[in-house]
């Protein structure tokens, strides 16, 4: 099976940050690992509980110490993993064998991006060697690990155009090569691009069945859109709205796990030390929401083109919630290392603690709004 992967994140490795080992998430463990920890002595006995309800496939969870740590974490030993150390990479459980990459396993390919709440994931995003983003196969790093797991849809139909509606293979990949392309078209902001990508969905989605396959309808439109790229129509997308996308995800975190809060002062960090440096930080924010599109599950999750787009409008909401949040924090501008940590931020939001089936049927709505009321649904606002 061909595995397939953004060149941004080719080349991949840990190093060692301990962001993962240090998170304070309980880690399912398997019977084999867990058996090979016990029979190691690699963790206190306790560490390795059996009590209550365990995650699907799971005979023990290592429950973090009071502090966040993992209790096989070796902070001292250079923030390696004990169990790794002494097991090798196949004695990890599996979240911790796969993290971060985030798989979607399709008939023709495996597609893997990253989580960027990983320090060393969010710096490919910043990457000056990478002039123009492509679509790899056998990216290092990505198609060596031998096995992956994720959402599955080797045996379900392809993701909908429209509720109702399913789109077929050539269609999907078109549609996919489109948002990439559309995302790392240099000079625009990143609102400018999510516009754009917003009236090309409208127009692929109004396929209706005839003489022109829909593969034909969005070859075309995808193309006449990548002709016409600029910016025509100069699109932002105010704090209020971004507020509201960001709420939504916040709200889909299910009980016992953290939502983050919007702190006060946020207005006037976003106002002060976000506005101004925004655009300048355009390029990583486009590549951080082509991360989010490529292997998406909510392509599959949701209903419709719409769908897949809001949820890139809630990315691009989070990133800015949380840039606000860490100049306030810092008091001081926006800058690479701040944006790094609010990309980490948005991705932990999106991917470690938001319920992903419950955010996608949220924004389901936007699949029935009139096609005037669309952007406006996914905070978008013409300038």
């Amino acid at each position: 099976m061909t595995v397939l992967a953004l060149n941004l994140h080719a080349g991949f490795t840990c190093r060692h940050s301990g962001a993962c080992c240090t998170a304070g998430w309980p880690i399912p463990v398997e019977a084999a690992a867990a058996d090979a920890i016990r029979a190691h002595a690699i963790v206190p006995a306790t560490a390795l509980s059996t009590a209550g309800q365990l995650p699907e496939g799971a005979s023990a969870v290592l429950v973090p110490l009071p502090g966040g740590d993992c209790p096989a974490f070796d902070r001292a030993g250079g923030s390696l993993c004990t169990v790794q150390t002494r097991l090798g990479h196949g004695g990890l459980p599996a979240s911790c064998r796969h993290f971060p990459r985030v798989t979607l396993l399709e008939p023709e390919a495996t597609r893997v991006t990253l989580s960027h709440f990983c320090p060393t994931a969010a710096w490919t995003l910043f990457r000056t060697d990478i002039p123009r983003l492509t679509i790899m196969p056998d990216a290092a790093g990505i198609a060596d690990r031998g096995e992956y797991d994720g959402y599955d849809a080797r045996h379900t139909i392809p993701p909908f155009l429209r509720p109702g509606v399913a789109m077929d293979a050539g269609t999907c990949r078109l549609w996919e090569r489109y948002v990439i392309d559309a995302l790392d078209a240099g000079g625009l902001s990143a609102e400018a691009a999510l516009g754009g990508i917003t009236r090309t969905a409208e127009r692929v989605r109004r396929w209706t069945a005839g003489p022109v396959t829909l593969e034909a309808h969005a070859a075309h439109a995808t193309a006449d859109a990548a002709r016409k790229r600029g910016p025509a129509t100069r699109w932002r997308m105010p704090l209020e709205n971004a507020l509201r996308l960001f709420s939504a995800a916040a709200a889909s975190v299910p009980p016992g796990l953290s939502r983050p809060d919007v702190p006060a002062g946020l207005a006037g960090s976003d106002l002060s030390w976000v506005s101004p440096r925004w655009d300048a930080h355009a390029r990583t924010v486009r590549r951080y929401l082509a991360a989010r599109a490529f292997a998406a599950w909510s392509a599959y999750l949701g209903d419709g083109l719409r769908t897949q787009v809001a949820m890139l409008a809630v990315a691009l909401a989070a990133v800015r919630i949380e840039a606000a949040r860490e100049t306030l924090a810092a008091s001081r501008p926006l800058d690479e290392a701040l944006l790094h940590a609010a990309i980490r931020s948005s991705d932990l939001l999106l991917h470690h603690l938001s319920d992903a089936a419950v955010l996608v049927r949220g924004l389901g709505g936007v699949e029935r709004e009139p096609a005037r009321a669309f952007p406006g649904a996914i905070g978008l606002e013409a300038v």
